[in-house]
């Protein structure tokens, strides 16, 4: 349950005070990384963010939720074509032809890091096509806002032209983990895969390890060295963690958890339908979207409120009349701007 705390239109502004910053970050081994808050997406820490490197079987994260996006029945079985098995690097073994679940290749790919069940997934996700899928994988890298990324395979095996940055990641990790059957797969520190006869168990020690450790992938070649992209969730507050050519991954990011579990928390500044003043005339104004911001205890006296209320006009899609905007503020800082509607 979030931390909540009210704000009011009637309030011109909340006293404001030097906006303190929290206690200085642990330092990290990584060559890049960057801690965002899962909600909002605000960035409390990086290094070398936007530096694109090579990312190994992170890319894995993008191949599943594509994958669960757009391979309709999950059940059902289809057959491993002959050119994804024998695929070096770690894999299910999976032999030419076997009929497995496209479940079962989903923890497969995200548990064990299968190079052989990604590209099934790919394949069968890009309607037999693999360089269809990429393109794919390309297409929703772009929507998400993860410009700086160029997938050239679903694995994650090392080519020159395959790439990403931490923030890119950290923004394809947000994405995946608001779909509820990829968190699953992600926290899982186990699954039996009926079709496999096998029990997997998750490479990411963050499940096992971390108390509060929720997902979601590891990565690693010779020349990516060791990436970790993990979550992390207490009482309401997630983060993600993404690390990238870091010798000591999993100690940075727990020790990274710690940090921001102990200086920052997730905040409910405004909840969708609550009152936010009134117009010229008289008529009201309510939130149209819950918005939460990820604050410290010093930060979260320095949030203030600016509504511009207008004459109520019916828009396509709303459901409710618009009458004007709300912007919400830290110190001098706008980090969020929502809609107003009459009921």
């Amino acid at each position: 349950m979030k931390y909540r705390f009210k704000i009011f239109v009637l309030i011109a502004a909340l006293s404001l005070i030097a906006c303190k910053t929290a206690q200085a970050i642990p330092s990290v081994a990584a060559r890049s990384y960057i801690v965002i808050d899962a909600d909002s997406g605000r960035i409390i820490g990086s290094r070398n963010a936007d530096e694109k490197l090579p990312i190994a079987s992170t890319t894995k994260i993008m191949t599943t939720i594509l994958s669960i996006e757009n391979a309709g029945n999950l059940e059902r079985k289809i057959e491993v074509p002959a050119a994804c098995t024998g695929i070096e690097g770690s894999s299910l073994y999976l032999r030419p032809r076997q009929m497995v679940s496209i479940i079962d290749l989903l923890y497969g790919t995200m548990l064990r890091s299968g190079n052989d069940a990604a590209e099934t997934l790919a394949a069968f996700s890009g309607r037999n096509s693999t360089e269809g899928f990429v393109t794919m994988m390309n297409d929703k890298a772009a929507e998400i806002g993860a410009y700086n990324t160029n997938f050239v395979n679903p694995s994650g095996l090392h080519d020159d032209n395959h790439y990403s940055t931490a923030y890119d990641l950290a923004m394809i990790s947000r994405y995946a983990m608001k779909n509820n059957l990829f968190k699953q797969i992600a926290s899982s520190v186990k699954y039996n895969a009926k079709s496999l006869n096998t029990t997997l168990y998750n490479k990411n020690k963050v499940v096992q390890q971390y108390q509060y450790g929720n997902g979601i992938k590891i990565g690693y070649t010779k020349a990516a060295g060791r990436c970790l992209v993990a979550s992390a969730e207490k009482e309401g507050t997630e983060i993600i963690v993404v690390v990238l050519n870091d010798p000591n991954w999993f100690n940075d990011s727990y020790d990274i958890f710690d940090w921001a579990f102990e200086n920052y928390k997730s905040y409910q500044i405004v909840e969708k339908g609550q009152y936010a003043g009134s117009s010229e005339k008289g008529e009201p104004a309510f939130i149209a979207d819950t918005f939460s911001y990820l604050l410290t205890e010093e930060e979260k006296n320095n949030i203030r409120f600016e509504a511009d209320i207008t004459v109520p006009v019916i828009l396509n899609g709303m459901d409710s009349p618009s009458c004007g905007t709300y912007t919400i503020y830290l110190c001098d800082e706008a980090i969020h701007t929502g809609s107003l509607v009459s009921n």
